[in-house]
């Protein structure tokens, strides 16, 4: 397994949290606008943080075992 698929799943739960936090601030409706905020950067850290943190914080489940047609695996016997 390649160094950067060890930590794809973290990485991606880092980066999605902090994008999406970053997309609502530069709406129309927030206290911004056109701009992000003090307190909406933060926000957004937080975000990126604690979410890539906790999905890091979980291991994978094992890779399940092929399937080889022929072997009677498929059809559970």
């Amino acid at each position: 397994m390649s160094t950067i698929a060890t930590y794809a799943k973290a990485l991606v739960g880092f980066l999605v949290p902090a994008a999406v936090v970053i997309t609502s601030s530069v709406q129309e409706g927030s206290d911004g606008g056109s701009a992000i905020t003090t307190a909406e950067w933060i926000t957004a850290a937080c975000a990126a943080v604690i979410t890539g943190g906790g999905v890091w914080a979980v291991k994978n489940r094992a890779p399940a075992e092929p399937v080889v047609p022929g072997d009677g695996a498929e059809t559970g016997g």
